[in-house]
């Protein structure tokens, strides 16, 4: 069963360099609507991602309801940094 999280990410930099940090709460909607509903609610705005878990793994990585087209390794990155198995 597929199951849909928000996923924030934030751009950083400093010193050492830039990058992009992952964060999320983990609640969990078995609907995509619910999911961005809850975006909505915690950032405000539509800066949020949705994250599609199937069998606790993260397999996709969401603008609404479009697929943003990252890689695989991109995905299970995304997915380590937010305490996730990645799709492999």
């Amino acid at each position: 069963m597929k199951q849909f999280i928000v996923i924030n990410q934030y751009a950083w930099c400093n010193d050492s360099g830039c990058g992009i940090t992952y964060a999320s709460d983990h609640e969990a909607f078995n609907d995509r609507e619910n999911a961005i509903k809850h975006g909505f609610e915690i950032t405000g705005s539509d800066d949020f991602n949705i994250g599609v878990i199937e069998d606790e793994k993260l397999i996709s990585f969401d603008w609404m309801d479009k697929p943003v087209g990252e890689s695989k390794e991109t995905i299970n990155e995304i997915a380590e940094a937010i305490g996730l198995d990645g799709a492999a």
